[in-house]
């Protein structure tokens, strides 16, 4: 009996109760701190453990998929989030949480919704793992470029320490894991719970995101409202986009499904240790921009759920 998926709402009800804690309960302490970056290490493991790290091959044997979403998420991406991050060219700090996030290839929610709009979810599963990594070397570049100097390289030591810890260390405890899971059927029922359950680690570290970044920001918070439209404007510009891309690639209905959701779903869960990583002093800001933009995109992929199989019907082919 297939495991039930637990519903990405949840991932909502978190940030509600992060902002519950911030205001009325908070805490400046080491130990919050350090609860912070195990919950962070935790969600990453989830999140990497359900990929097909270990079958790359599905990704090579669909080229045309594999054009399609390297295309836009190379080409397109950049384009559109350049253009919606000019109008915080006053907020630098905003500004740059919104390049961060917008450019990051999504690798978690999109998946469901994929799934339950009827898409092919094998024909972008497989390069799920190569997005992954390449948004940790691709990403922090162009967003250095696309906001016009504002972020420099010299912002990102920080990081090197935060990507090893929380993202590459439970990511290779990820790859371990599947590979013990590969071999027993006991194991691979403990992964596939794990994977059902994904949207509660995201929850669970999105609770203590907000509960220790916020209570410092306080009097900025408002400045977050700026983002609601524009993420909002993302999600309607990718829906034609991806169709566009996947009309011009050739793909299958079912393809064309995918690589609009999984273009419009973005990485700002594996961004988040990335963005509190930051100087807290000068981008503060940037994990609660991770934030709202998450609520945001699971707000999004409710409607893309509906309007996807609406716009590509399903062919015969």
């Amino acid at each position: 009996m297939p495991t039930r998926q637990v519903s990405s709402a949840w991932i909502l009800c978190a940030v509600i109760v992060g902002a519950g804690l911030a205001g009325f309960v908070p805490v400046e302490s080491p130990i919050l701190d350090a609860l912070v970056w195990v919950a962070l290490g935790v969600m990453v493991f989830c999140v990497v453990q359900a990929l097909p790290l270990l079958s790359l091959g599905k990704a090579i044997a669909k080229p045309r998929v594999l054009v399609a979403l390297f295309s836009v998420n190379l080409l397109v991406v950049p384009a559109v989030s350049f253009v919606l991050s000019r109008v915080l060219w006053q907020h630098p700090d905003i500004q740059v949480g919104l390049l961060l996030v917008l450019l990051a290839p999504g690798v978690a929610l999109s998946l469901t919704t994929v799934k339950q709009a009827g898409g092919d979810v094998e024909s972008v599963l497989g390069a799920k793992p190569v997005l992954l990594v390449g948004q940790l070397i691709v990403v922090p570049l162009f967003a250095i470029g696309l906001s016009g100097g504002v972020l420099g390289f010299d912002d990102l030591p920080p990081t090197f320490v935060a990507i090893a810890l929380a993202i590459f260390v439970p990511g290779l405890l990820a790859l371990g894991f599947q590979a013990l899971a590969a071999r027993s059927g006991a194991m691979s029922r403990i992964r596939q719970r794990l994977s059902a359950n994904t949207a509660v680690a995201i929850g669970v570290a999105v609770i203590f995101v907000v509960w220790s970044r916020a209570p410092g920001h306080l009097d900025e918070l408002t400045e977050l409202f700026r983002l609601v439209p524009l993420f909002f404007a993302f999600l309607v510009l990718m829906a034609p986009l991806g169709l566009l891309a996947g009309i011009l690639t050739s793909l299958t209905a079912g393809e064309k499904r995918a690589i609009m959701i999984v273009g419009a779903g973005r990485g700002g869960v594996i961004m988040l240790p990335v963005a509190m990583a930051l100087d807290q002093s000068i981008w503060g800001m940037i994990p609660l921009v991770v934030v709202v933009h998450l609520a945001i995109e699971i707000l999004g992929m409710l409607v893309y759920r509906s309007i996807v199989p609406e716009l590509v019907p399903l062919d015969n082919r």
